[in-house]
C-alpha cells in the first residue's frame, strides 16, 4: 500500500487573533507579524514537492499557503469543510464581550479545554467529524502523493485529537495549534500517523 504524506498548517496571525476574538467563520486582515510568519512558513515548506493543495474558504488560510503553492504552480482547492469551528451567536466576538454575557463559557474552556454552551454553535465533536471525513476523502483520492492543507486552530486540533483518540482536556500544550504550526502525517492502510505535531520550532531558525 502506498504511503501518503499530509502537511496540515494553521493560518498565520490576523487582527482577529490579536484582538482575542472567536474568529470562527469571520475573516480578518493579516497582521505585519503574520506576513513575516508566512515568509518563514514558505521557506520551511517550499523544499517539499506538493502534488495537491487544499484550504478552507477563509482568506487568512488561503493567503497563508499562497506563496508555496504559486512557486509550485499548483491551484488551491477550497472547501468549507476545512473552515474553523462555528461559534454560533458569538462568532467573531471578542472574548471579553462574551465574558460579560456568559462568563461560564470561558470558565468551562479553562477547565476542560472545550468551547460549549454557545447558542447555535458547532460542537467540538461535529468539527472533528467534519474535518476527519473531508481529509480522509481527499487523502484517499491522492494515495501515494504529498498534499498540503491550510486550516484553523480548533478545527485542526479537533481532527488530530480524533485520530489519536485523546480528549481535549488532556495534553493541551502538545496539541495547541499556534499560528503557522506545521503538522505532518503519514497515511497508510486507511490510518493516519502523526510524524510532526504542532511544530513552530522552525520559526527560530
Amino acid at each position: 500500500m502506498m504511503k501518503t504524506r499530509v502537511f496540515i498548517v494553521r493560518h498565520t496571525e490576523t487582527i482577529g487573533n490579536v484582538e482575542k476574538r472567536l474568529t470562527g467563520r469571520q475573516d480578518y486582515e493579516i497582521t505585519e507579524r503574520g506576513q513575516v510568519l508566512i515568509q518563514k512558513l514558505t521557506k520551511e515548506l517550499e523544499k517539499i514537492k506538493f502534488d495537491r493543495a487544499y484550504s478552507s474558504t477563509s482568506r487568512r488560510a488561503i493567503k497563508t499557503i499562497e506563496p508555496i503553492v504559486e512557486k509550485q504552480n499548483l491551484k488551491i482547492e477550497e472547501s468549507d469543510e476545512l473552515c474553523e469551528m462555528y461559534f454560533g451567536i458569538y462568532d467573531g466576538w471578542k472574548w471579553e464581550d462574551v465574558n460579560k454575557i456568559q462568563p461560564e463559557i470561558k470558565q468551562t474552556q479553562n477547565e476542560i479545554n472545550e468551547i460549549v454552551g454557545i447558542p447555535g454553535q458547532e460542537s467540538m465533536e461535529e468539527t472533528a467529524k467534519r474535518m476527519y471525513n473531508y481529509i480522509f476523502k481527499i487523502v484517499k483520492e491522492n494515495e501515494g502523493k504529498t498534499i498540503l492543507i491550510s486550516s484553523h486552530g480548533v478545527a485542526i486540533e479537533a481532527f488530530l485529537r480524533k485520530i489519536e483518540n485523546i480528549k481535549f482536556r488532556y495534553e493541551r500544550e502538545k496539541f495547541c495549534q499556534y499560528n503557522v504550526a506545521i503538522n505532518e502525517l503519514e497515511f497508510k492502510n486507511d490510518k493516519f500517523k502523526i510524524i510532526r505535531l504542532a511544530d513552530i520550532n522552525y520559526l527560530n531558525k
